[in-house]
């Protein structure tokens, strides 16, 4: 059976598409996994975080600068949402920071505020709560496993928002916590009371 020419070529042409289509999902996959793994999840900003000038001149151990910004900005000092430990810092790629704690803990806002926004990021983050606060601050508290909240509740920081859940992107219970001020991310550990680090396991002999 002779095969015309146009048809030989049509045929090379799709096997050529279908080999590079699958190399390209399993490269999407491998991709997908990495920045799971890492924690990682896309912001639309170029860089890829916005640092907000407030803290332009902040150092970590600039105590005096850090309380003079919440002196400004706040009208009384923030608090955690929940007791834990500190496993993931205030990055470039990762704008916000992730405090580890048990499953099912209360979520309370870290300042009074108004409920903005309730919902599911399926970029990683689940499910999430944001709070608009003061001066042009908010908070986001993502990987709920429940949300008490809606839109437009007013709340402060003895009211709960939701539970510590395990929803989006995560390997163990924790808050995913990002504030912003006028839409530019702000490093909350600058904020915050001190949070401690995970303990490290001690090495048996």
């Amino acid at each position: 059976m002779i095969i015309p020419g146009r048809v030989a070529l049509a045929r090379k042409l799709s096997k050529i598409k279908l080999r590079f289509l699958k190399r390209f999902t399993k490269l999407a996959i491998i991709v997908f996994i990495f920045f799971s793994l890492t924690g990682y999840y896309p912001t639309l900003s170029i860089p890829p975080v916005k640092k907000s000038l407030v803290l332009a001149s902040y150092k970590a151990t600039g105590q005096e600068q850090k309380e003079e910004v919440v002196a400004e900005s706040f009208s009384k000092p923030l608090v955690l949402p929940h007791p834990g430990y500190l496993t993931t810092r205030f990055s470039a790629w990762h704008p916000g920071i992730d405090i580890a704690t048990g499953l099912g803990m209360p979520v309370r806002p870290i300042i009074n505020g108004s409920v903005s926004e309730t919902g599911r990021d399926f970029w990683g983050l689940g499910n999430y709560v944001v709070v608009t606060h003061e001066n042009g601050f908010k908070s986001k508290y993502a990987h709920m496993g429940k949300i008490y909240v809606k839109v437009k509740d007013e709340v402060a920081s003895e009211n709960i928002l939701g539970e510590v859940g395990l929803t989006g992107h995560t390997s163990g219970p924790h808050t995913h916590l990002e504030i912003t001020r006028n839409d530019s991310y702000v490093n909350p550990e600058a904020l915050l009371p001190e949070i401690p680090d995970m303990p490290r396991p001690i090495a048996q002999d």
